[in-house]
């Protein structure tokens, strides 16, 4: 049904609260015209998608499909194009089809089967909801979405393949995934509304989410997607959300076969390309180091094993970038800290020494004397770590230097960890770093109790000056967008600093504690304007406040 453009789709609001017959009129009905009353269809539903609605949606989303592939010329996103063939991204007006997939459920319940038979993986049928394609053409969004979310999300999370994106690559035969993968970028490129109000596009990803992995949806943008998704759960601390993503991205990941690793099934296309096989490296390396970061708070165990010794890190950021293939140098898990390798690398090299803090915090089966060595063999490596990243951050440019700080807080975030247990000279809980007995601590106890101590509050002085640079840097941003370039990956490790700054001036009253806490909680209340975990960071801190005044 079509409607006239002089009449509203539904009553207007005063009509409806009255319960009278409304003639619909614009800009006024009659009933509010005679009344002198104003006329609102603010909060009317707008009419149902028309087919012509749908169709200019349709040949919209397949121009950008087209304009990044450099397949058309760089006109306006709000023409229309002629379509000659039917295009693979379907829309609809109503919800999807929950109905059953195509998917070999062989790959599950019989993988012999699956292999001599040489079953293929479908295309999922899926059709992108009206809701989906609407967000994705708002005005030039995708374009100007994808533009921010490179200079600021994929400065510190690199695993979306610029060269191939560009290229149109990435996007071939690429169906309803693209434009999720899409979804997931804009929704992490975006502050987040204000008010704390819940974000009506995240709602709308997830359930898009939801509905193709009903319908068997299988590939690496997918996973992409899935990925980024845990990204922006994890920064806005929507639990349980954000664990539970975290651990279907590692289940994702297994499926795929891009777990590091001979044994792993390989159920989609083999890669031709180096970009592409370090693009699928990446994404591996992103969920491993979430899946160490979503653990730091809750010491819950890790769904994604450690790499072997023969595994490699990431490659150089800006070579593969650029896609520059002579300028590679691939370096195994096991190269020395003092070697200079790209930024993510050192991000993944952070998340590795969080595995071994884990380990070591664990570790109760270990005589005293030998558990106590090994955690302070593994602090001298962190402080080592830790002094490698501040004289990398010297010489480098801002960008440089904004990339270096998530490795560098996540170093200190595993000190914190490691160390929390032996600061305190009480033994007032049975686990690693206290004895079993109520007696006084004996001397390696001791020893581990100052050098913790020391350890701790140098980092919190450390941290707390990278907050002021934080600050300055700020100030100087041309924009709020900007913000996205500071990784909520500093969070933890600042959170950490914030309570030992606390303990000290709750123990000794110490005014530079006390200040050097409340220029931390400044900067994190300005990084919660971009990111709320920030926001519930402070009120955690808030709680440790208020039982210590208790």
């Amino acid at each position: 049904m079509e409607y006239s453009q002089d009449t509203a789709s539904q009553a207007c609001g005063a009509c409806k609260k009255q319960k009278r017959k409304c003639d619909k009129l614009l800009p006024e009905c009659g009933r509010c015209l005679r009344a002198s009353r104003t006329c609102d269809y603010a909060d009317t539903p707008k009419p149902p998608a028309t087919t012509a609605d749908l169709e200019i949606l349709q040949e919209r989303l397949i121009e950008l499909e087209h304009r990044l592939s450099g397949a058309s010329e760089p006109d306006s996103l709000s023409a229309t194009v002629s379509i000659s063939s039917p295009s693979t991204l379907a829309t609809e007006s109503s919800a999807p089809s929950r109905g059953p997939n195509n998917f070999p459920s062989a790959l599950f319940l019989d993988i012999d089967c699956y292999k001599w038979s040489h079953m293929q993986l479908p295309r999922p049928t899926t059709r992108i909801p009206m809701d989906i394609l609407t967000i994705l053409n708002q005005g030039n969004s995708i374009l100007e979405t994808s533009t921010l979310y490179f200079d600021t999300i994929h400065q510190w999370m690199p695993i979306i393949s610029k060269k191939r994106l560009e290229s149109g690559i990435s996007l071939k035969d690429g169906g309803p995934e693209v434009a999720l993968l899409f979804l997931t970028m804009k929704l992490n490129a975006s502050p987040p509304p204000a008010g704390n109000k819940f974000d009506p596009i995240y709602s709308a990803a997830k359930s898009f989410m939801v509905t193709l992995e009903a319908s068997g949806a299988v590939s690496l943008i997918y996973l992409q997607a899935m990925t980024l998704m845990a990204v922006y759960e994890y920064s806005h601390s929507i639990y349980p959300a954000a664990w539970m993503t975290v651990g279907a991205c590692a289940r994702f990941a297994e499926l795929l076969g891009i777990t590091p690793g001979k044994d792993s099934i390989k159920i989609i296309s083999p890669v031709t390309t180096w970009t592409e096989l370090e693009e699928k490296r990446r994404v591996w390396w992103a969920i491993y180091l979430l899946d160490r970061i979503i653990s730091l708070g809750s010491r819950r165990r890790f769904c994604l094993p450690n790499p072997v010794d023969t595994d490699v890190l990431p490659a150089d950021d800006d070579a593969w970038n650029s896609g520059d293939v002579a300028g590679v140098v691939l370096y195994p898990i096991t190269t020395s800290f003092s070697t200079p390798v790209s930024p993510f690398s050192r991000l993944c090299q952070s998340a590795m020494l969080i595995s071994r803090a884990t380990i070591c915090r664990g570790d109760s089966q270990a005589e005293l004397a030998e558990h106590i060595a090994a955690v302070l063999s593994l602090t001298e490596d962190l402080n080592s770590f830790n002094s490698i990243l501040a004289e990398e951050m010297k010489p480098s440019s801002l960008n440089g230097y904004i990339r270096l700080l998530a490795p560098r807080c996540l170093t200190w975030s595993t000190l914190f960890l490691l160390l929390d247990n032996y600061c305190c000279p009480e033994k007032i809980s049975d686990e690693p770093g206290y004895t079993l007995t109520a007696g006084a601590k004996v001397q390696v106890e001791l020893v581990a109790q100052v050098q913790a101590t020391l350890v701790v509050r140098n980092i919190s002085d450390q941290a707390h000056g990278i907050t002021a640079n934080l600050m300055d840097i700020i100030s100087h941003m041309a924009c709020s967008d900007q913000l996205g370039t500071l990784s909520p990956f500093l969070l933890d490790a600042l959170y950490c600093a914030m309570i030992t700054f606390q303990w000290i001036f709750r123990e000794s009253g110490d005014e530079q504690a006390k200040a050097r806490l409340a220029d931390i909680e400044a900067y994190m209340g300005k990084l919660s304007e971009r990111w709320m975990l920030a926001a519930e960071y402070i009120a955690l801190g808030g709680i440790y406040r208020n039982v210590g005044r208790a």
